[in-house]
């Protein structure tokens, strides 16, 4: 099921480990100086590894389990490398699958009120189709719309659950994200968000979407647009679980914050709004934990630390910090689950390094302690991707990878407290009941008991790292020579950390 090889005993041979190289020397070119001051590493410490040519290595001054936090930090996209001494230090390409098309949608969107009835330009995930809809609610920020074209096969809405959700994204949602992301824009002076129910997103195979073109109105839309703000939202499901009001809140939370994206960063900023998706949806899945509905968001970035599920093969080995931010048309449907996971991953590390934010535990008020200063300089700057990154933090892109997937595999052992190497601990949000934040030891929902990131024992390695991604690899040593041979042309960093 999960990758955990966590039995052999290694004595620095295996995978990475070039015996024949180790006592080289300086004067042999790809091997740890015997002579280099050892590591002296208590439980929980983490140390830079030596970058020499063809490898990265260090003397190690203590027995101990140690992992190498291995990275590249080349900047292709779907590049492989190798390293250890059985991989051949060649690449090879993986071309990225298309983006999923757009889903937008012309029409008017004028005033309204209850009885109204307008058409609308929706996707039904094969074509694009007009409905007609009507208006059965009007609230003070909502209007809630309703498919009449389409025939529903799940059956009556519940009513009552959607003045619920309606109520709850009125008085949590919508005033946290415009304290979190900025204002929400009115394209149509209504006033209003619009909510469209509809079984034609059913049908496309999705819970929600929004469509830029709604509110931006240039030449990559072709004039096209509903005009207005507006949310497509399936026909919840009663057997789904993801149907219940505070799942249909996360969803909506989820979407509204790609309106305000679209509107602060596109519209206002000037950015050219064909950002790498998953940017856009790592920011997304950030506002539904910052708005205190982290649930659902739990099982997409569980996917990207470890695979949980024999159906999917998602792990950190599927992560690469350049498909997160480089490339404004990379998509990859086959690691899609641990991109979007990643992303959240990544943002929500950047989110805490730049300060966060407090929850007061009685009102379940923000004060911004640099994190949501940070998420306004991202909204209302042009910049994208790594350039967005640096800009906004101050710092190189490969510096944060670096430290980004040190946090990753040393959070939630409890024997390391440096803030750089750390996810902040969970805390409670007091409306919701929902927990901010990652855990990679959490229990999610009473069932699923997450175990860290893969650590595959060095002797086990499948000798390929992505450009720009990361291996876990354990070694179980006495004092001595670590020696990882890798392509130079991945550009390899390296770290150790003892856990033993």
């Amino acid at each position: 099921m999960t990758r955990w090889l966590l039995c052999a005993f290694l004595l620095l041979t295996g995978c990475p480990v070039d015996d024949t190289a180790k006592d080289a020397g300086a004067d042999g070119g790809n091997a740890v100086d015997s002579g280099a001051t050892p590591l002296l590493l208590e439980v929980g410490d983490v140390a830079d590894m030596t970058t020499e040519p063809g490898g990265v290595g260090a003397q190690v001054g203590n027995a101990g389990t140690y992992v190498a936090i291995l990275v590249s930090t080349a900047e292709q996209q779907g590049t492989l490398y190798g390293y250890g001494p059985n991989a051949p230090l060649s690449l090879r390409l993986e071309p990225p699958d298309p983006p999923p098309p757009p889903s937008p949608g012309p029409g008017p969107s004028p005033k309204v009120n209850v009885g109204d009835t307008r058409s609308f330009v929706v996707d039904n995930g094969l074509q694009l189709v007009t409905i007609q809809a009507a208006a059965t609610a009007v609230t003070s920020h909502f209007v809630l719309w309703e498919d009449r074209t389409t025939p529903n096969e799940i059956g009556s809405v519940d009513r009552v659950k959607i003045d619920q959700v309606l109520a709850d994204l009125a008085s949590v949602v919508v005033p946290r994200e415009q304290q979190l992301f900025g204002a929400i824009s009115d394209v149509d002076s209504d006033g209003h968000i619009g909510v469209l129910l509809s079984y034609t997103v059913n049908q496309y195979q999705a819970r929600a979407y929004v469509s830029w073109c709604d509110i931006i109105s240039d030449v990559a839309c072709g004039g096209a647009g509903n005009d207005g703000e507006f949310i497509y939202l399936a026909i919840p499901d009663p057997t789904d679980r993801a149907s219940s009001v505070n799942g249909i809140v996360e969803t909506v939370a989820h979407e509204l914050s790609h309106l305000i994206y679209a509107y602060h960063k596109v519209a206002l900023a000037g950015a050219s709004g064909d950002e790498n998706i998953y940017v856009t949806e790592g920011m997304a899945a950030l506002a539904q934990d910052l708005t205190g509905y982290n649930n659902g968001n739990q099982y997409v970035w569980a996917a990207a630390i470890e695979t949980y599920d024999d159906t999917l093969q998602q792990s950190t080995q599927q992560l690469s910090i350049n498909d997160l931010l480089r490339g404004n048309t990379y998509y990859s449907e086959d690691r899609d689950g641990a991109l979007r996971g990643g992303g959240y991953l990544l943002m929500r590390y950047l989110f805490e390094q730049q300060g966060g934010m407090a929850v007061s535990t009685a009102r379940g008020e923000y004060t911004d302690l640099g994190g949501i200063s940070w998420l306004h300089d991202w909204y209302d700057s042009a910049a994208q991707g790594v350039v967005a990154v640096e800009q906004t933090t101050g710092r190189d892109v490969r510096d944060i990878a670096m430290d980004w997937y040190t946090a990753i595999v040393v959070s939630g052992r409890g024997i390391n407290d440096d803030p750089n190497y750390n996810y902040q601990p969970r805390v409670t949000d007091p409306i919701t009941g929902y927990q901010y934040g990652v855990d990679p030891f959490a229990t999610i929902h009473g069932w699923l008991t997450l175990h860290g990131p893969p650590i595959v024992d060095a002797e086990q390695c499948d000798g390929e790292i992505r450009a720009g991604g990361v291996e876990y690899l354990r070694y179980v040593t006495e004092p001595g020579a670590i020696w990882i041979p890798i392509d130079p042309q991945a550009l390899p960093r390296a770290r150790l950390f003892r856990i033993e």
